[in-house]
């Protein structure tokens, strides 16, 4: 839901509480098919859901001499009227030291742990969709000469499902990065990233009979930048290669080229045009497709008449496609492939400095060569925040 705060400064330090209230109607909750009766699906008679959601929090943001803390926590009620059993307690904490020593040596030690309910684009059941994701990451930089840096870091990514029939997708990834920047006097910045993944399913126990692995090792080489053009104008983006390779079922293995790009314009004192493009591949846990393979452009224009209104309108499309050889012997068997548009309306009007008052409007659609796949949607929100 939109939000947006405001905050006092008192010296060194940022202190943020505030306390929200949103309301979403969406009218195909759990992305069923036109061609799928509810009632068959989840024991209701409708797709559309009205949920409300009660959250309070606050963010500081501390500085030390040359040290800087930054702490962000909320918890947040959510409540929904057709689907009950869904409701849910949910919360966002983050804590981060961005440690600064000498002028040469810096970097940044964290973690962040999120409880909310996850998208059902892809699970299309009443099925409770809770997810926690933690996320743990150190790392330093080194500025070994006036315009070049050496970072390394490592992080790790734990995904764990609330519902037990879930829990066979829990997930643990450990991550090791080397980064390698040019800085450029104008600001600019031309990098090499070198990225390797230990992932595993802590729930899934591997046997011989299995269709699906528990075990991998993904690696990705990627060439970053991020250019200023002009005081108006920069792009950034990425341009790379990804392999992954399963411990136990070499047939699931995958590689590809991936890369994305992006722009953005300010296009007056009130105006920012973004415009991106992607091609990303994600590993695929189905028994049709090792992976997943998504192509796409977005657009968003952000105006702002003044300090108390704005307006975000965004558009973006993408062709998926689940790709990969999986040994299946099924005659005329046709992997999935869909389109998914989107288009989004937001409006915030902020009355005074502690108040703001988002809207939202959504629409997407998803077309799919399974027609039990394809569905459409439309959403409408209200968010109100106070922040003290």
């Amino acid at each position: 839901m939109p939000s947006k705060s405001y905050a006092i400064q008192l010296q060194d330090s940022t202190f943020k509480p505030y306390v929200a209230f949103n309301m979403l109607y969406d009218s195909n909750f759990l992305r069923l098919s036109n061609n799928v009766e509810p009632v068959l699906i989840d024991e209701k008679s409708d797709k559309n859901e009205f949920i409300k959601q009660v959250s309070a929090g606050f963010d500081m943001d501390w500085t030390i001499s040359r040290q800087h803390i930054i702490i962000k926590a909320n918890a947040n009620q959510n409540w929904f009227q057709n689907f009950t059993t869904l409701d849910y307690i949910g919360w966002n904490t983050q804590a981060q030291w961005n440690w600064q020593a000498g002028n040469d040596l810096n970097g940044e030690i964290g973690y962040a742990n999120i409880q909310t309910l996850g998208s059902f684009a892809y699970l299309n059941t009443l099925e409770s969709n809770l997810q926690n994701n933690q996320h743990f990451f150190a790392n330093a930089g080194y500025l070994f000469h006036p315009n070049g840096k050496i970072k390394l870091g490592l992080f790790r990514n734990e995904i764990q499902f609330n519902n037990k029939s879930r829990q066979f997708s829990n997930n643990i990834e450990d991550n090791a990065e080397f980064n390698l920047q040019y800085l450029s006097p104008t600001g600019s910045i031309l990098g090499l990233r070198l990225l390797l993944t230990d992932g595993q399913y802590p729930q899934h126990h591997f046997t011989a009979s299995d269709t699906q692995d528990n075990a991998y090792m993904r690696f990705n080489y990627a060439l970053n930048w991020d250019w200023h053009a002009s005081n108006k104008t920069h792009f950034d983006g990425s341009f790379g290669y990804i392999h992954q390779h399963y411990l136990h079922l070499s047939i699931r293995d995958f590689d590809g080229i991936i890369g994305g790009l992006n722009l953005h314009w300010q296009a007056s004192d009130k105006m920012l045009l973004e415009l991106s493009a992607i091609r990303d591949i994600y590993q695929s846990q189905n028994l049709s497709a090792n992976f997943l393979l998504i192509q796409g452009v977005g657009f968003n224009l952000i105006w702002r008449s003044n300090r108390h209104i704005a307006l975000k309108w965004l558009m973006s499309y993408q062709q998926q496609q689940y790709l990969g050889n999986v040994g299946t012997n099924v005659v005329d068997f046709e992997q999935q492939k869909d389109t998914v548009g989107n288009i989004g309306f937001n409006l915030m009007y902020s009355p005074s400095d502690n108040i703001s008052i988002g809207t939202i409007l959504n629409y997407e659609k998803r077309d799919s060569n399974d027609p039990f796949r394809s569905y459409e949607t439309r959403s409408a929100g209200l968010n109100l925040q106070a922040t003290f």
